[in-house]
């Protein structure tokens, strides 16, 4: 049995999602198990962005989309664009990183998560726990966006200017 016909079978059993997204994989994995980049659209993803990463637990993967696209929008910052422009970047940037990107994002999160519990004889009930979506990292990453911004949100609703 090869290791791409292993990763799909492993993958049948613990994925929580669509059907159509089994056939995603299984058109995108190549012969050692991980995803080709070959880029297939994903709604949820490219509607939530890496919250939606976040929530399937894919944090390194997340992470990467959530540095790139903060890298492009320190380089529009640096060259004096407006603000809302780079904001608006940021979250295009992060929608279409997520969105045409989650398979192969996803594949190698659960390529990793596939060696945690035993590349040879993997524990199913180790690959269940570790793919089972988490609503607590995204409620994690939520309260830090919130903790950073609040001196900016207290200044626009109080009319508190920063400066003083």
């Amino acid at each position: 049995m090869s290791l791409r016909d292993k990763y799909l079978k492993l993958l049948k059993e613990v994925y929580v999602g669509d059907e159509k997204d089994l056939e995603v994989f299984e058109e995108i994995m190549n012969d050692e198990g991980l995803g080709k980049c070959k880029p297939k659209f994903n709604l949820k993803a490219f509607i939530f962005g890496w919250f939606y990463l976040l929530y399937k637990r894919a944090v390194l993967e997340a992470f990467s989309v959530l540095v790139i696209s903060l890298m492009i929008a320190y380089l529009m910052a640096y060259a004096k664009i407006h603000p809302l422009l780079v904001l608006a970047t940021i979250i295009i940037v992060n929608s279409l990183l997520s969105g045409f990107c989650y398979y192969f994002l996803y594949l190698n999160k659960f390529n990793r998560d596939v060696d945690y519990c035993g590349e040879y004889n993997t524990d199913i009930e180790c690959l269940k726990k570790r793919v089972k979506p988490k609503i607590s990292y995204v409620i994690i990453a939520l309260i830090v966006i919130i903790a950073l911004i609040w001196p900016w949100l207290f200044a626009l609703i109080t009319g508190y200017s920063l400066k003083t």
